[in-house]
């Protein structure tokens, strides 16, 4: 791909940010950075690793946004259930990859998707699948699955919402 195919190419994020490509950045013979403007003239800049795809417009996972958006995790706090019920202080996360996977508070863990963390956290109940959610043969969604919104979500997107939420009870 030529450097001047790329100005004023639209880009577009996976999250939904848009605009276009105003320059182009590199470090030796390596690109690093394009720097996009939005229709507002609002500059951002999109890092080389995170293009998915060059093609009609270039396609990027907004990092960007998810690291302004992101909170800190901070340890010590104090941890209520949905009713108000103190359960103790957060201990510690645990996580795989980049992927939080559970929280210990007190003596016991508690799934991720569950907690609204700010000033104290909030753990809410969460149900789990008894069974496996199935389509055509195939399992859409496995047992012992929280449900969270991106599961009920991902039911919703192969009609079996329904299904989902009575294997739950």
């Amino acid at each position: 791909m030529k450097i001047s195919e790329i100005y004023g190419k639209r880009v577009e994020s996976t999250a939904g940010k848009k605009g276009y490509v105003i320059a182009v950045k590199a470090n030796g013979k390596r690109l690093e950075c394009l720097i996009c403007a939005d229709e507002d003239e609002n500059e951002f800049t999109v890092d080389i690793n995170n293009v998915v795809k060059f093609g009609e417009a270039i396609i990027f996972n907004d990092r960007e946004s998810a690291i302004k958006s992101a909170l800190p995790l901070r340890l010590g706090r104090a941890s209520f259930d949905e009713c108000g019920k103190y359960l103790g202080n957060l201990e510690e996360y645990l996580f795989e990859g980049n992927t939080l996977l559970k929280a210990k508070i007190g003596k016991k863990n508690y799934p991720a998707e569950g907690l609204v963390c700010g000033d104290a956290v909030i753990v809410k109940k969460l149900k789990r699948l008894k069974s496996n959610v199935l389509k055509g043969g195939k399992i859409i969604i496995k047992s012992g699955t929280y449900l969270t919104d991106e599961v009920l979500d991902n039911a919703k997107l192969h009609g079996e919402y329904v299904q989902t939420t009575m294997k739950s009870i």
